[in-house]
């Protein structure tokens, strides 16, 4: 009796280590299945990271997309200016001092004037004339022309002459010019084989 007693005892231990045995190998269980809970979840959160890598990538090729569009030239259908049109600019107009006389202006004024009367042919002594031109700076003509009426304009012979004197005056004004104050007397004129011509021993050589 006293045997079957511990034997009862002895299984009832064994009964409970049996227990404890399960219960230990079904937290270890559920530990192991824990442990790969948690090594399963860096998996998915590398997935997770892997998607803002490739809306990285969408974002960076954003900008290339962007470029293309802004490099779509706008001025389609429109015709460029002509180089014509782009030289419409004014040139500057120079200001010129109408009473500012050089000598190479004389000079011109002096050869058109001897130009328009070179042809002296006459007819008769009446065609022939003298007018005084140009001034000397101490007064008084500086030269006088002969000419004749039937090939030169009397009126605009003498509205060169006129020109002329007047421009001298001012040059030897503006520029303080001497010269000699003797004045020069008119000389004499008439029609020689059908030319005016100058007298012998007039005062001035003439043109």
């Amino acid at each position: 009796m006293y045997l079957e007693k511990k034997r009862g005892t002895l299984d009832k231990k064994l009964t409970g280590s049996n227990m404890n045995a399960f219960k230990l190998s079904l937290c270890s269980l559920l530990f192991i299945a824990g442990c790969n809970a948690s090594h399963s979840e860096p998996q998915n959160n590398e997935e997770t990271v892997t998607t803002p890598q490739g809306s990285a990538e969408q974002r960076a090729v954003e900008p290339a997309k962007l470029q293309k569009k802004a490099a779509v030239r706008h001025d389609v259908g429109h015709s460029k200016p002509s180089p014509a049109d782009k030289v419409m600019e004014k040139e500057p107009v120079a200001h010129i001092d109408k009473d500012a006389i050089s000598e190479a202006d004389l000079k011109n004024q002096r050869a058109y004037l001897k130009f328009i009367t070179k042809d002296k042919e006459c007819d008769t002594t009446t065609q022939c004339k003298v007018l005084p031109v140009g001034s000397r700076a101490c007064g008084g003509p500086s030269d006088y022309v002969i000419f004749s009426t039937k090939t030169a304009d009397p009126d605009k012979v003498k509205e060169l002459a006129d020109k002329l004197t007047h421009a001298e005056a001012t040059y030897n004004a503006k520029n303080r010019m001497i010269s000699i104050c003797e004045h020069l007397s008119a000389p004499a004129t008439q029609c020689v084989n059908n030319k005016c011509v100058k007298l012998e021993h007039s005062n001035q050589a003439t043109y």
